[in-house]
Formats: structure tokens, sequence, C-alpha cells
């Protein structure tokens, strides 16, 4: 019989596992959690063809001998897209530590894939974060709870606890990484932490709450604001946690397509992984109180400008409004070569002055001193979903509906504004529902209609 997936990292042997044994030992280590994962909603990315695998099943007792399957249908013959992509993070893991650079890169688009040096770079970073096999084992905990919070279950669970003891208002929203955890706090979850000594234990707590408070994707994505960054001064004094829960981080996007292709670790190309890489740096000295969140959001921006000035776009200035905002398009959009880059300047200067206009004077807002900025909550999704629809069209047409985009972006912005009584300097706004309409044949015919488009839970 095969050992359990703690006796085998504990033993150092996790590297050296194929990618079937560990997807078996994985789910055997933890089948109430992925179980979990098979409740939550299908991802909002991606159209609806049947993701791509590339495991092999043989004599698995009572399932059939299959090739091209993805991890969920490995486990239970069909997809589920939370838990294709919680197994390829850790599958990502064991690629990098394996120093399997082809299984990592494989099917990755070619102009952007992940070069040998940073892959390097990458592994290194890992490699001297992870000093033990305990180290390990809490990284790999840590992927495997990282989406958990999003089961509906879970949720309806926290929520009936907390309206129980009074702790919040019936109706309430909370995001996935603050469900996950009370969830902890509250025991509905995390047996699996016993595993681990006292002190991991506690870094992965401490990892969750900085997740609840800070979602980094959304840093070097541009999707979120400086006044985002405020929960690192929680982890002032503790390095290790700050440190297991980047590298989590960094796992979970380099799964985070395998709701469409579970091949390889599809998100982690040349300009993210070099993104993530630079801004570690960054965050760190933000954590010892070297530089201010302002100036790490912009040195951020900054980097996501030299890596565009690479691919021979011209040069931004996080000091120009119009520049910075601009930049943070230009992340949302995972805009990553020359061509793109482009396309994307002719959607944002071609948009009426007036709406360009609003539209930097929002994406400049920093939600500190006072400010109240929004964040449009899962706008690079919308922006992935617009590419990939408009992706067979004319570059003249493509240019159109990132205008449309672009000017629904500045209404959103204009209608979350807050209103009398609205504390906090941060309004999340979930932009989510428009993915719904961009799908319909009135968009497809006229993607200007989606500047129209009213979000449901803005409607009044």
């Amino acid at each position: 019989m095969d050992p359990s997936l703690e006796a085998t990292v504990r033993q150092d042997r996790f590297k050296s596992l194929p990618s079937e044994q560990v997807v078996q030992l994985l789910y055997r280590q933890f089948e109430a959690e992925i179980t979990r994962l098979k409740d939550v909603e299908q991802n909002i990315e991606g159209g609806d063809a049947r993701p791509l695998g590339s495991l092999i099943r043989v004599g698995v007792p009572g399932k059939s001998d299959q090739t091209d399957l993805t991890p969920s249908r490995y486990l239970f013959d069909r997809d589920f897209s939370e838990v294709n992509r919680t197994i390829t993070n850790v599958l990502a893991l064991k690629w990098l530590l394996a120093d399997d650079y082809d299984a990592f890169t494989r099917h990755q688009p070619k102009p952007v894939t992940l070069s040998r040096h940073t892959f390097r770079e990458f592994r290194d970073l890992a490699e001297r974060i992870l000093e033990t096999p305990e180290h390990l084992l809490a990284l790999i905990l840590s992927l495997v709870l990282g989406d958990v919070g999003k089961d509906p279950n879970l949720v309806r669970a926290v929520k009936g606890k907390e309206e129980e003891e009074g702790k919040k208002e019936r109706g309430e929203q909370i995001n996935h990484d603050t469900i996950l955890e009370k969830a902890i706090d509250l025991k509905l979850i995390g047996s699996s932490l016993d595993m681990l000594s006292a002190a991991l234990q506690e870094d992965v707590k401490l990892g969750v709450r900085l997740g609840a408070k800070l979602n980094i994707p959304q840093l070097t994505q541009g999707e979120n604001v400086p006044g985002s960054l405020q929960g690192l001064r929680d982890l002032e004094g503790h390095s290790r946690a700050f440190k297991l829960k980047y590298l989590e981080i960094m796992f979970d996007v380099a799964g985070a397509g395998a709701h469409v292709d579970a091949r390889a670790a599809i998100r982690m190309i040349e300009p993210v992984c070099q993104s993530f890489l630079l801004a570690y740096d960054i965050l760190q000295r933000v954590i010892g109180k070297q530089i201010t969140l302002q100036e790490a959001y912009n040195e951020v921006l900054r980097n996501r400008g030299a890596i565009l000035t690479r691919q021979g776009f011209r040069e931004l200035s996080t000091d120009n409004p119009t520049d910075r905002a601009f930049l943070r398009l230009c992340a949302m959009g995972r805009v990553a070569d020359e061509d793109m880059a482009k396309r994307f300047n002719d959607a944002f200067f071609g948009l009426p002055r007036t709406t360009r206009e609003e539209l930097v004077n929002e994406l400049n807002i920093s939600g500190l001193d006072g400010q109240q900025a929004v964040i449009l909550y899962y706008m690079p999704a919308l922006f992935a979903e617009l590419l990939r629809i408009t992706r067979d069209t004319s570059r003249l047409e493509q240019v159109e509906a990132l205008k449309s985009l672009m000017a629904f972006m500045t209404h959103a912005y204009h209608d979350s504004k807050p209103r009398a009584g609205d504390k906090g300097p941060i309004i999340e706004c979930d932009v989510s529902p428009a993915r719904g309409f961009m799908q319909t044949p009135d968009f497809r015919d006229d993607p200007h209609s989606l500047e129209n488009y009213v979000l449901p839970q803005l409607a009044s």
C-alpha cells in the first residue's frame, strides 16, 4: 500500500513521486477538503470546452484505464474546476521542486513561456523558504485549504454559526478568504492542521488571515489599491509566515488556469513569474518598514511597465497619472507583449476624453489618507473573457471591444461610489455578473452595448 502523503513528505520523497501518485495521495490525505471543492461554483473564466489533462489512469480499482485526464477526472470521472485548480497547484509545486522544467511549462503560450532562468530563480526561492520537510507539508496544506472557503456549504455554516452567536448581521457579504479564517476559528474545519507543529500551525493561520485582508495576486495584476496593503503590517515579526504565504500564492497562480488546461502551470508565464519575484522583495521591505504602502504599490507597477518596455513598448511612469492608470489596465488585462499593449493603448486613448479622464482619476485613488477607493473585483477575469471571445476577430474589432469594457469600468466605478453612512477606505464591487452579458449575442453583435450594462447590485 502507498504510504500517506504526510509520511512521503516527511521522508523527503515528495518531489520524486509520479504526478498520478501525487493526486492519489493528496486525495487520500485531504479527502474532506477536496470533497468540499466539488461544491464550488464553476470558475467564471473560460467557455464550455472540456478541460485538457495529461494524467494516465491505469490499474486503479473500480476505475477504467484512461489517458489525458485532468486531476478531477482522474479521481471522479468528471470535472470540478476548483478540484482541478487546487490539485494542479500542488502538482506545480512537485514539478518545480523536481526541477522538471518541461512538465511545468508544457503548453504555455510560446511568446511568454517561462524562461529556464526565471524557472531557476523561482526554484531557488522555494528551496530557500522550504527549509525542512515540515515547511513543505505546511505549504501543501495551505494550498489545499486555499479555496475551501468558496464552498457554499461552509459559507452557510459560518454565517449560521455567527448569526447564532450574534457576531454578524444577516445578509452580510464575506469573501472566501475571510470565510476560511472564520471556519478555522470556529473549528468547522482545520483538523488537518494537527499534523503540523504549533509554530507552523500559527504560521498557516497567519497566512490565512493575511489572505483575508490582502489578495496579493490582485496587487500584481493591478486590481486592488495601495490601501489594500495594510494587512502586511500584521506580519511584522512573522517573516516565515509571510514567506510561506507568498509561495502559496505563487503556486495558486501557477494552477489558476487548470479549469481550462491542467496539463502544466499554464498561468505562471514569464512576465507573471517575474512580477511575483520582483514583488516579493518589495513586500518584504514593507514588512520591514523600509518603504511606504504607496511606494510599494508604485514599484510593483513600475516593474510591470519595465517588462512591457523590454518587449518594445514605450516607457511608462507611475508619476504620470495617465501612465499609471494605463499600467493598471495592462496589469488587469495580463498584457505581456508589445502587440497587446498597443491594442490596449489604442482602446484607452480611443475613449471619449471625459470618460478617459474619469477612468484615470478612479485608477489613481489610493485608499490611503482618508480616500475611499473602489476595487472592481474580478476585473482581470472580465478582460480574460473579452480577449477569449474576441481572439478570432479583427484587430479593430478587438480594440472596440476593449474600449467598451473600459467604458463599462468607468460607469461601474461611478455607480459604486460610497453613499452616506458608508465607512472604510475600500469598497469592493463584484463585476463578475457582466461576464454573462458578454457571452450574449447582443454583445457579440455590438460590443458597445456593454457600456450600458448595469450590474444587478447597482441597479436602482
